[in-house]
């Protein structure tokens, strides 16, 4: 018996024992009764089963008119579906087909109150002579009073769960939504897509959540049609799913925002012009994108969207009609997914972890690597000449360092997730601009710590916003230029350093370095006499406010957003900055910390203090020599490093710290780099390379130059330096100042 065979025969029997156990009002039961059926339906690929799949999909709408209340939940309609359940088993004892068995089937269900359609409904006849909606409504709020609050905190446990996972559904909608724009054809997408859809309908249904139960309600019936060949799949049905997910998506952080909150945050949104709207394209009388007021069908820009394994640029349906889907034959199936294995690694098994616990894990870990450090460090232990407990301690230092590792990769995560997010951007970006874009994105598995995903969004978000809106021009813009019509947009994440790196690159433009500097000398950020490089004047658009938009859109150009990049990657201890070059587009390059919670960084000592500066920042350290020293005339002190002046920083002066080397000729300097500026660090000693744990240094946190702070081996506090705060804080000088 093979395998497949033996899942539906495990489901069948699970089916069969679950529904003797289901009392009226008992909807966890009744979902995991559904949740079985549609585990059911996903090994659909077996012809001699094919009777079966049919009748778990009935059974299925069976259990969605209970949840409805529109079929009675009676201890004699769950007897009736368990003859139904009964009726499925002697299917498969018979092989797959009995005619007999069949007809009990129907005659149950129809005793239940559920008529099994004789055939499958026709397709839906044209409907060029109808009016044509005009595009997604607005999302509206109805008057809180107009309509009392809805009852759904009842189970607030399975309220959580099901926030949770409605949020993975519709980002796993999204997804495969902007896949099915390239393969419009593929049975297997549309699945993906309906199933999501059917699961909110239910579990919202159990939960009285009635208009987000009714808005994946319909959205499923177009799915439906779309997956049974009566509604050809389009980029009407695209923008259906998409912003229907819009909607669900505010509506559920909404009931999030109750949970946390309470009742007052609650919101009613109006639903009805949604649902119209899904039914009119259900009946094929919608486009994608509306009418312009003349009548005319607005075309949506053409997006092609392109990752490491190809390219598929997506059809406009409004030109070329797609044929209704079909799924394939089992054996092509078979063979499909068989060649689609070889390819693929098996995914390991995996549970759910609540993200406090886990953070404790860490955190945990943290404390045992420190006490770790301090119990080594003791002086007393350093006068145990016992060859054991060297050989133990080291032994205890290797676990420890593994452990640590082993935690820290808990928290990493794929950057795909953030990465797919920005196809829909795109797409949405390039139908408002009318522009042509191909997005390209390579690095998707990278992986980066899970409490900076979020974080690093909306800085993505303002960069990718500003490669299509200001960076790619029109097509026929392009065209004059000589270039191809179709601009492209580069997304790439990888690591280098230590650190995690992200590109934006657009083959535009680029940024025009005469009226940037026009601009920074009007607002007195520059004097018109200062000499500045093209790549320094270039990155003073992620000064606050700064922008040389000539007008403001509905996208961007008001002035803010590159200031936001620079705020949001600092706070993740990272650096941001663009290289463009005028009529041949821009580079943005982020680069971050592979986490927040461990630094790899050289620990100083500046009189009593020790101080820890990041590794991936220094350039290299030396002992300064006469020759070297130079002061700039109201500058302050610098050495000249490879023909370069570097300006000093004296840690000591600094923080207010007694040096025991005040002169410079004494000291050592560590010349590092941030914000594309070089330091020499003035300090006492190089203690050692250490990994550090990173801890909260509360109202500390906000003093410029510091970024942290950490407990040593010792015991003691040491500081985590802020090399951009430390930059910024002092004056650049150039190889041509007067000395």
């Amino acid at each position: 018996m093979t395998e497949e065979i033996r899942s539906v025969l495990d489901i069948l029997e699970e089916l069969a024992l679950k529904i003797m156990m289901v009392e009226p009002g008992d909807l966890s039961l009744v979902g995991e009764l559904v949740s079985l059926l549609e585990e059911l339906g996903k090994a659909g690929d077996i012809d001699d089963f094919s009777a079966i799949f049919k009748m778990a999909g009935d059974l299925e709408k069976v259990f969605g008119h209970i949840i409805m209340a529109e079929l009675d939940d009676s201890p004699e309609n769950y007897a009736l579906i368990g003859k139904c359940i009964s009726q499925m088993q002697e299917v498969h004892r018979k092989g797959g087909e009995s005619e007999e068995a069949v007809r009990n089937f129907n005659n149950a269900l129809k005793k239940i109150g559920y008529d099994v359609p004789d055939e499958a409904p026709q397709p839906h006849a044209a409907q060029e002579d109808k009016a044509v909606p005009a595009g997604p409504p607005e999302i509206k709020e109805i008057d809180p009073g107009s309509e009392p609050i809805p009852d759904f905190l009842q189970d607030v446990e399975l309220l959580s769960g099901f926030i949770d996972e409605t949020l993975e559904h519709l980002e796993s909608i999204e997804v495969n939504v902007l896949d099915l724009e390239e393969s419009p054809n593929d049975a297997e997408i549309i699945n993906n897509i309906f199933r999501p859809f059917h699961t909110i309908k239910g579990v919202s249904g159990f939960l009285n959540l009635k208009k987000i139960q009714e808005l994946a309600h319909c959205t499923e019936n177009l799915l439906d049609d779309v997956r049974n060949g009566t509604r050809s799949m389009d980029s009407s049905v695209i923008d259906v799913v998409l912003k229907v997910g819009d909607l669900l998506k505010v509506m559920v952080e909404n009931i999030k925002l109750v949970l946390d909150e309470g009742a007052a945050k609650y919101k009613n949104y109006d639903i009805g012009e949604y649902v119209a709207w899904v039914k009119s394209v259900q009946a094929g009388e919608a486009v994608s994108q509306g009418q312009s007021e003349t009548g005319d069908i607005v075309k949506p820009a053409e997006v092609e969207v392109q990752t490491a394994g190809g390219t598929d640029p997506i059809k406009n349906p409004a030109e070329k009609p797609s044929p209704p889907v079909k799924a394939a034959s089992s054996t092509e199936n078979l063979q499909q997914k068989s060649a689609q294995a070889q390819h693929m690694s098996k995914p390991g098994a995996s549970i759910k972890v609540d993200v406090e616990k886990l953070d404790g894990l860490v955190d945990a870990v943290g404390e045992l690597v420190i006490m770790q450090a301090m119990v080594r460090g003791n002086p007393l232990v350093g006068k145990i000449s016992d060859p054991k407990l060297a050989k133990d301690f080291s032994q205890l230092a290797r676990i420890t360092s593994e452990l640590q590792k082993t935690a820290m990769s808990m928290r990493m995560v794929p950057i795909r997730q953030t990465f797919q997010k920005m196809i829909r951007l795109v797409r949405d970006l390039s139908q408002k601009t009318g522009k042509k874009v191909d997005l390209v994105m390579t690095g998707e598995e990278t992986e980066i710590d899970r409490n900076m995903v979020d974080s690093i969004y909306d800085p993505l978000v303002h960069m990718m916003r500003n490669s299509v809106d200001h960076g790619v021009q029109m097509p026929e813009e392009r065209e004059k230029m000589g270039k191809s019509a179709t601009g492209t947009v580069h997304l790439r994440a990888y690591q280098k350093g230590g650190n995690m790196v992200i590109e934006i690159e657009d083959d535009g433009q680029g940024l025009n370095t005469v009226k940037i500097r026009s601009k920074a000398v009007e607002r007195n950020l520059i004097n018109e006499n200062d000499k500045l490089s093209n790549h320094e004047l270039n990155n003073l658009i992620f000064l606050p406010g700064f922008s040389t938009a000539d007008h403001i859109t509905d996208v961007s150009g008001r002035g803010v957003g590159m200031d936001v990049v620079k705020k949001g990657v600092e706070k993740l201890r990272g650096r941001v900055e663009v290289f463009s070059e005028p009529g041949n587009g821009s580079q943005f390059i982020i680069r971050l910390p592979l986490t927040l919670a461990i630094i790899d960084g050289i620990i100083v000592q500046v009189g009593a203090e020790r101080y820890i500066i990041p590794t991936t920042a220094i350039q290299e350290s030396l002992k300064p020599t006469e020759e070297q020293y130079q002061t700039v005339h109201g500058k302050g002190e610098a050495l000249m490093i490879r023909n370069t002046l570097v300006p000093v920083i004296r840690l000591a002066d600094l923080f207010g710290v007694e040096s025991s080397q005040r002169n410079i000729f004494e000291g050592i300097v560590v010349v590092v780099e941030a914000e594309g500026k070089r330091r020499a660090i003035l300090v006492d000693e190089l203690l050692g390379k250490q990994e550090v744990v990173i801890k909260n240094l509360g109202g500390l946190r906000e003093i410029k130059g510091v970024a942290g702070g950490t407990i040593l081996g010792d015991g003691r506090v040491g500081l985590i330096l802020d090399l951009a705060g430390l930059v910024s804080s002092t004056i650049e000088v150039s190889s041509r100042e007067e000395v």
